[in-house]
Parts: C-alpha cells; sequence; structure tokens
C-alpha cells in the first residue's frame, strides 16, 4: 500500500516458488488494519488464498469463522498443509515467513 512504502505490491524476495499444496484460507473483512498487514503478506509472498469475508454484513462468512474458530473476531489464517489454526495477526504473519519462506 502507498502508506507502507508499497508493501503488497510486489513479491518478497524470500518466497517461496511453488504453491503450498493446499489452498490456505483467510478470515477477513476490508477495514481492519491487522487484517490488511496479513492480506499484504499474503500477497508478497504470492501465496494463493481464500478469502472469507467476515464483516458485519457478512453473514456467512461469520458464521463459518464462528465454527472454525468458536468466536467472529479476525484475522483468521486455516492452514491445512501445516494442520494449524492461526488467530492473531502477529502470529499468522511469523507462520508464513516460517512456513512459506525459503
Amino acid at each position: 500500500t502507498l502508506l507502507r512504502g508499497g508493501r503488497g505490491i510486489g513479491r518478497w524476495e524470500g518466497a517461496c516458488a511453488e504453491a503450498p499444496e493446499q489452498l490456505l484460507t483467510l478470515y477477513s473483512y476490508e477495514n481492519n488494519q491487522f487484517c490488511r498487514l496479513v492480506r499484504e503478506v499474503l500477497c508478497e509472498l504470492e501465496l494463493p488464498y481464500r478469502l472469507v469475508s467476515t464483516g458485519k454484513g457478512s453473514i456467512a462468512g461469520r458464521e463459518e469463522l464462528q465454527k472454525v474458530t468458536g468466536r467472529t473476531r479476525a484475522p483468521v489464517l486455516v492452514d491445512r498443509n501445516e494442520g494449524v489454526t492461526v488467530t492473531d495477526s502477529a502470529d499468522i504473519m511469523q507462520h508464513l515467513f516460517k512456513h512459506y519462506c525459503t
């Protein structure tokens, strides 16, 4: 983004060459700064992911998130490749760099 010096626009030099076997799922909503940071990292690492909107008007997305985590707070990343659900933006970013970087 412009405010963060182009973060999320280009590919990060340490990104893995191959996509993960299973698609990542990110529960997010548009106007949340923490969700945006996670989306930027996913873009920088060029990781394909399924985005589930969990904003207040997104009833189906909020219900799905409630089933996964027992709450409706975002961001949440479900990584079936590693068998984990990560519920904090800093922890999500750490997880992505740990498992999907060279």
